[in-house]
């Protein structure tokens, strides 16, 4: 659960409040204070301010962070995990995520799977994620300096042109899959205008505000878009340069998967981070619990990727 304060759960439907305390990627400390700690981060306007590392945890499919706008929710824990020598903590992960979708019933007739089931499914996907990068450590690093530069310089430039007196307000504007949606589209851009790159801000920039129309997500100003891809494109095109499209397109993928409040909910994450991933990072569990809760045409490119591998 990503929150600026404890009164935003009574905005969430029933069901997200009924799960509200299900954590799939927690480290529980024993002994710990029952307040949740809180991290400092940079602030342009305000000089400092405290992000709850209950953010950084990700609780529940839900994002409404007004310290960070969404830039560190989720990843920065599974990277901890993903880094953590000892397999315990990724066990437990796994074994709650396991315990999440064994208590939840398969549709009858033709009825959608509920949240609670498609959740449980992209979670069982996350945790393979977190698995494949505990043995990958170079990816590991390559996903912090992305997402450091997303909740850093990024977030820095926006606040400056558009944090006004109260920052929290305009990056909470940014917790409905802005992220995960600059992070596809940057993904996408680099394999496509792999020989011009100087087309990928506005190629990205487009695709972002056509997918949030597509999905009926809350409208952003162009301008502001276009600052927060511009801010992001120049650090990852130098690091294009260092070690490739390919390690950088997987490096923005993971991320996207990580960072993202709900997979569930968002289409252009699905078709666009974790259709590719699953052939490299997900176990044959994961993906058959994805068929079940996916669309018939998303299973069908599933399919006809894992056959072509």
């Amino acid at each position: 659960m990503c929150t600026g304060s404890r009164h935003n759960r009574r905005d969430m439907p029933d069901w997200l409040r009924r799960s509200f305390h299900f954590s799939l990627l927690v480290i529980e400390k024993k002994g710990a204070s029952s307040e949740a700690p809180v991290r400092y981060v940079p602030d342009a306007a305000e000089g400092k301010m405290t992000h709850p590392v209950i953010c950084e945890r990700a609780k529940g499919h839900y994002c409404g962070c007004s310290a960070c706008g969404g830039a560190q929710h989720g990843w920065t824990n599974a990277l901890l995990l993903a880094r953590d020598p000892s397999p315990v903590a990724r066990q437990e992960a796994r074994d709650r995520s396991d315990v999440a979708w064994t208590t939840t019933r398969p549709p009858a007739g033709r009825r959608k799977p509920s949240k609670e089931r498609q959740a449980a499914a992209t979670d069982s996907a996350t945790v393979d994620l977190v698995d494949w990068l505990s043995e990958n450590p170079d990816v590991i690093d390559r996903i912090q300096e992305i997402g450091d530069l997303l909740a850093g310089p990024v977030m820095q430039e926006l606040d400056k042109r558009f944090g006004g007196s109260q920052p929290r307000e305009a990056r909470r504007q940014l917790t409905n899959h802005f992220w995960c949606d600059l992070l596809v589209a940057v993904a996408e851009a680099i394999k496509k205008f792999s020989k011009a790159m100087d087309r990928i801000p506005e190629y990205v920039t487009t695709v972002i505000t056509q997918s949030r129309k597509t999905e009926g997500r809350s409208v952003l100003l162009d301008a502001l878009v276009g600052l927060a891809v511009r801010t992001t494109w120049e650090p990852i095109r130098g690091m294009i340069h260092m070690t490739g499209i390919e390690e950088i397109q997987r490096g923005c993928r993971i991320l996207a998967v990580l960072i993202c409040p709900a997979p569930e909910n968002h289409k252009a994450l699905q078709d666009g981070a974790l259709l590719p991933l699953a052939k490299e990072g997900l176990l044959e569990t994961s993906r058959e619990r994805l068929e079940q809760v996916f669309p018939t045409e998303w299973v069908r490119r599933l399919r006809e990727g894992l056959d072509g591998a």
